[in-house]
């Protein structure tokens, strides 16, 4: 068998990468093949594959992985979905801490997304991203190299077959704060009323009437795979925390449903932006 090409960096320990390999490590030790060189032997391949597979380096090939399953007793589907995840990753222009969970969005059936702040990625238009990018300090061609990743990333939702679902939740505080100029915001508000009349695309307001609410402690993005567990994005100031640990996900879920019940309606609240747009930013056109 050929040796696959080489990915040498560290591993996230929580990436798709990593968690995989961990996965394939105890179904190898669980068939009895006692070290990275007996496995090797059987599957003819380098003993480095199986070395950089367990350690979270490389993603298995599906040859690779299949080969691995078959020799160790265990069913290939129940490793697959987070070696998909694990390749589109390796695969990814974007920032090493988010690219497991752009991996996730891409092979989710759903995304569901809670703003307090900020408008959530998926609506972002460039001239709103690219702002958010130069305050981090980033230099002209990073900034349009993760701008491009975005917009590509945002396909997934108007595809013309199969488009993910995405379930989004936006503060009003969102919809007020300038980012760009005001003709910018106007765009931007106007695009997710736009996407918002999009069958799979549901899109609510928590206005600023109701107070605080459950999800003021930060933004958080959940995507839900057909054939791998849920996978959570929460952010924060200097990095951003993927994780798929189940009381993470079952805490983050119950704050999605509780700041849903403080929304406003779909309808209602593409009315509301509408409305925004037109008596806050309007001045800028």
């Amino acid at each position: 068998m050929d040796s696959q090409p080489s990915v040498d960096r560290q591993p996230d320990d929580n990436s798709p990468a990593a968690r995989l390999g961990r996965k394939l490590r105890e179904a190898r030790k669980a068939a009895g093949f006692t070290s990275h060189q007996a496995l090797a032997t059987a599957m003819n391949c380098d003993r480095s594959t199986i070395t950089k597979v367990e350690s979270g380096r490389l993603a298995p090939s599906e040859k690779v992985l299949r080969l691995w399953c078959d020799l160790c007793h265990v069913d290939h589907e129940l490793y697959e979905g987070l070696a998909r995840l694990a390749r589109s990753a390796e695969a990814s222009p974007i920032p090493p801490w988010f690219e497991d969970f752009a991996g996730a969005q891409r092979l989710a059936h759903t995304i569901r997304t809670w703003h307090p702040t900020i408008v959530p990625g998926s609506f972002q238009i460039p001239n709103y991203s690219r702002p958010l990018y130069e305050v981090m300090g980033l230099d002209d061609d990073r900034i349009e190299e993760l701008v491009a990743a975005r917009i590509d990333l945002q396909q997934i939702f108007t595809r013309a077959k199969q488009p993910t679902t995405l379930l989004a939740v936006i503060d009003e505080a969102v919809l007020r704060r300038r980012v760009g100029s005001e003709e910018v915001m106007h765009r931007q508000l106007t695009h997710i009323a736009e996407l918002g009349q999009r069958k799979n695309i549901g899109v609510q307001v928590v206005p600023a009437s109701h107070g605080c609410n459950a999800g003021h402690g930060g933004a958080l993005t959940i995507a839900s795979l057909p054939d791998a567990p849920d996978v959570l994005l929460t952010e924060a100031a200097v990095r951003d925390v993927t994780t798929d640990d189940p009381s993470e996900l079952l805490q983050a879920h119950s704050i999605f449903d509780r700041v849903r019940l403080d929304a406003l309606s779909r309808t209602q609240s593409l009315e509301f932006i509408t409305e925004l747009a037109d008596q806050i930013w309007r001045s800028g056109l």
